[in-house]
């Protein structure tokens, strides 16, 4: 899940990039959180005050995508693939539904089942096997 979330974190940023030409200002302001909320979420050890703080964040900024894409949606002319309207409808509706498996991290976290298998795994990367680690060396 963590590699997901960094490639939505990619492409969260990508959109930003291209929203920053855009004519109204800011455009790409939500698109660099909704990337920064997918780069937290990578991280394996969040607190679960935290873990709530996020999940309540990215709901909103869930909601925040569909609601501009239906503020926009009516609006578009027969071309709108041609159009930067269009474009940008389809950006929010593209980062509406990439916030969806982000907020299923960010709720994972929160359930004590979650916690526990969380807990259980290494998820160092420079780590010995577990049958290693419980292995005295003979003296």
């Amino acid at each position: 899940m963590q590699y997901i979330n960094g490639i939505i974190g990619v492409v969260f940023v990508l959109i930003a990039l291209v929203h920053v030409p855009y004519p109204m200002p800011f455009t790409w302001l939500p698109y660099l959180i909704g990337a920064a909320l997918a780069f937290i979420a990578i991280k394996s050890e969040i607190s679960v005050g935290i873990a709530r703080l996020l999940a309540i964040c990215t709901t909103a900024a869930m909601f925040f995508f569909f609601a501009g894409f239906f503020v926009v949606a009516p609006k578009l002319a027969a071309d709108w693939y041609t159009q930067p309207e269009g474009w940008d409808a389809v950006g929010r509706l593209l980062a509406a539904f990439l916030m969806l498996p982000i907020l299923s991290e960010y709720s994972c976290r929160l359930k004590a089942d979650c916690r526990e298998a969380m807990q259980h795994q290494r998820r160092t990367f420079f780590a010995a096997p577990r049958s290693a680690a419980n292995h005295t060396p003979p003296q």
